[in-house]
């Protein structure tokens, strides 16, 4: 509920909700000024499309983005209605609510957000009494952030504001401090302009101006674009805020993500801006009646006079600053403050204000600073929205498991993962690895690989990892759950964004010169969002203790020979070639292979692996006893097959035991799944190319990873 007028101060209050808020959820506008017609829709500044709402009745939560009273002749407030959960979004300017304000809110809302959170106590202080939190006016400012930072570099310093001419802005006490210390000084030039002219007080501040005789202050009333108001802005170098009172202050924000130095009044609104170097604080001198002329000329509450003296000195400060090398080398510091006002930055942080369960998505690095959500509200709302706001039109991915090997459906549901922690909207990705549902999609023919569960026991996911995000194990296992708001993924193994992480391509991932951060970036997901059971993991850190002692640790992944087909060349390194390149490592590292200082542990399905490595190396094998592995003499017969047939299903462990159901068990995806954890924690991974060795990339990725090729 608000303006179709963008442009307004107000209007981005409408806009900001409507543009993040329509990004993930279903969002209808209703403009309280213009009535709509049926079919009608707003066009944000980003290009989107708003359906206009002509009815309110039917929606799960209602904004009120606008003006509640504003005056005796204001006719224009439209309750929401009391079906929904209630929230006003306002912005004030000085130290005491309308009275009228207070009557609306506490009878017509069941929340209130403010775009400062010095408002919060404000608002307490002026008897509101529903749930109170603060939100940041999210701007649109990506595209000046990314703009280089315009140095002075010789050129005359220009100050700037783009303020209304409103008695509380300051403007008079502006000019008068800025000809006081620069007169008529041809190095430095004022810029003040505005598209809201109140014409007593641009009357004074002109008076000032022409009565100086200077040459080098500017004054402007016309109606800018958007374009031309932004290059206004960036044709400063130094922003001015005078004022007594804001609500918000966007002017600033904007100056900052351009990286501008700011000159500005110790105001609650400004408070979040003061840090980075090039940022000048304008000392309070006293309070002063807060009068409203656009509102009856009526008093509400008082705003801080600002010191002249003071305001002077900051003048001239930033007028130093920019001319130094100083203000070129901290840009970056006053750019990053202004992003953290952005749509990206604080998109997460407006899910989280309707969908209190969307913070679990990425974690506390995703919540911004600039917002304080109560308790209280998150309680209310959750109710209101439905799990990860389903009710409000949120979707989900559900990534289901497909016919192959563990680490290949593990593989696939990570990166998507991975990929929808910087999507907008960022959706949860779930895991659905039912074998029922996978039978279903292939019947009537059964799996060749997937032999990780039986239909009776659900999602393999509960029998290996705590649940993700704030999810349970019942969600996981509820085929409602994973239906309601679902979709499959575009790509089922995300090969459009993440074409080499499928085993068809992984060598050239491994050769990636970029595969050092893809394996940090992974890993880091990892950490946060796919954690062990707990009995899992102490099962694995009793090993890691007992056997992870200090020792230089090589890991060797021997695949079955019939894995050949995977490979970049179509062959396949053999057991003997690991054992001499176990003995490399050892070698570049200076090791003695007679020494105690060393450990290989084994990860392979084949027993004449085994045998052979106890042979090679004795009592410095590590490996977990109880694992299913081919016996040797079914290896035997294999060595006799003509290439063709070596290459066919049907020889490696997962296809022996996915042609017997009866066999089908978690614990198999948990033997390999502690066979990648311990990999991880080596110093010296030999592998070749599979699903595993690139999970364990991800696992540990400080490992030094060493492709065995067959030759």
């Amino acid at each position: 509920m608000g303006r179709r007028a963008f442009g307004t101060g107000i209007g981005l209050l409408t806009e900001g909700l409507v543009e993040l808020l329509a990004r993930k959820y279903a969002v209808e506008l209703f403009d309280i000024h213009v009535p709509a017609s049926p079919g009608d829709f707003a066009t944000l500044t980003s290009g989107r499309d708003v359906p206009l709402a002509t009815e309110l009745e039917g929606f799960a939560v209602y904004f009120y983005a606008d003006v509640l009273w504003n005056g005796v002749s204001y006719t224009e407030y439209v309750p929401p209605p009391r079906s929904g959960y209630r929230i006003a979004y306002l912005a004030f300017d000085s130290d005491h609510l309308p009275p009228e304000w207070v009557a609306i809110l506490n009878r017509d809302f069941d929340a209130v957000f403010f775009t400062s959170d010095h408002l919060i106590d404000v608002a307490r202080d002026s008897g509101v009494s529903i749930e109170i939190g603060s939100l940041a006016l999210a701007l649109d400012i990506e595209h000046q952030v990314a703009q280089w930072y315009r140095p002075v570099a010789g050129r005359r310093v220009r100050f700037g504001t783009l303020s209304a001419y409103h008695p509380r802005k300051g403007l008079e006490a502006l000019v008068s401090a800025f000809l006081r210390e620069f007169g008529d000084d041809p190095d430095a030039e004022l810029v003040i302009h505005s598209n809201v002219a109140m014409s007593e007080t641009a009357a004074r501040v002109r008076s000032i101006v022409e009565s100086s005789g200077a040459h080098n202050v500017v004054l402007s009333t016309e109606n800018l674009t958007e374009d031309a108001k932004n290059r206004l802005l960036e044709s400063l170098d130094v922003y001015v805020n005078a004022s007594a009172g804001e609500g918000y202050s966007v002017g600033p924000r904007e100056a900052l993500a351009l990286g501008k130095s700011l000159v500005i009044t110790d105001l609650g609104a400004h408070r979040a801006l003061f840090g980075p170097p090039g940022v000048f604080k304008v000392e309070g001198l006293h309070d002063a009646p807060a009068v409203y002329p656009e509102i009856d000329n009526r008093q509400f509450g008082f705003q801080r006079i600002p010191d002249p003296e003071s305001l002077r000195r900051g003048l001239r400060a930033a007028f130093e600053f920019v001319k130094s090398d100083e203000a070129t080398l901290t840009a970056g510091e006053r750019k990053l403050l202004g992003a953290s006002f952005g749509l990206q930055a604080l998109e997460r942080t407006y899910w989280a204000l309707v969908d209190p369960d969307a913070v679990a998505l990425g974690g506390a690095r995703r919540s911004s600073p600039h917002a304080q959500l109560p308790e209280g509200h998150r309680a209310a709302i959750r109710a209101t929205a439905g799990r990860h706001g389903v009710r409000l039109g949120a979707t989900r991915i559900v990534v289901p498991a497909h016919d192959g090997g563990f680490f290949s459906v593990f593989n696939t549901y990570l990166s998507h993962l991975v990929w929808s922690m910087h999507d907008s909207p960022q959706e949860l990705v779930i895991p659905d690895w039912r074998s029922s549902r996978l039978l279903e999609k292939l019947s009537p023919a059964r799996p060749v690989s997937f032999c990780y569960s039986r239909p009776e026991q659900g999602n393999l996911w509960n029998h290996l990892f705590e649940p993700p995000y704030d999810l349970t194990a019942e969600e996981l296992d509820d085929d409602a759950f994973l239906k309601e708001g679902a979709r499959r993924p575009v790509a089922d193994h995300n090969e459009f964004r993440e074409p080499l992480l499928t085993y068809v391509h992984a060598y050239q991932l491994y050769r990636h010169p970029d595969f050092s951060e893809i394996r940090r970036q992974y890993a880091a997901v990892l950490r946060d969002h796919v954690r062990l059971l707990p009995h899992l993991q102490s099962e694995l850190d009793d090993f890691l203790a007992e056997h992870r002692d200090g020792r230089f640790l090589v890991a060797a992944h021997i695949k079955h020979p019939s894995h050949a087909i995977e490979q970049p060349d179509g062959t396949i390194a053999d057991r003997h070639s690991y054992v001499s390149l176990v003995r490399r490592a050892l070698a570049d590292r200076g090791i003695a292979e007679t020494s105690d200082d060393w450990a290989v542990f084994l990860a392979t399905e084949q027993e004449r692996v085994v045998a052979l490595f106890r042979e090679e190396f004795g009592e410095h094998v590590i490996q977990f006893p109880d694992v299913e592995r081919i016996p040797e003499d079914r290896d035997v017969r294999f060595d006799s097959l003509d290439r063709q047939e070596k290459l066919a299903d049907g020889h490696q462990l997962q296809h022996i035991i996915a042609a017997d159901m009866s066999r089908w068990s978690p614990r198999l995806a948990w033997e390999v799944i502690r066979d990648a954890r311990v990999m991880a924690s080596s110093d010296v991974l030999l592998h070749a190319v599979s699903n595993v060795a690139t999970a364990v990339s991800f696992m540990g990725p400080g490992v030094d990873m060493r492709f065995a090729s067959a030759d």
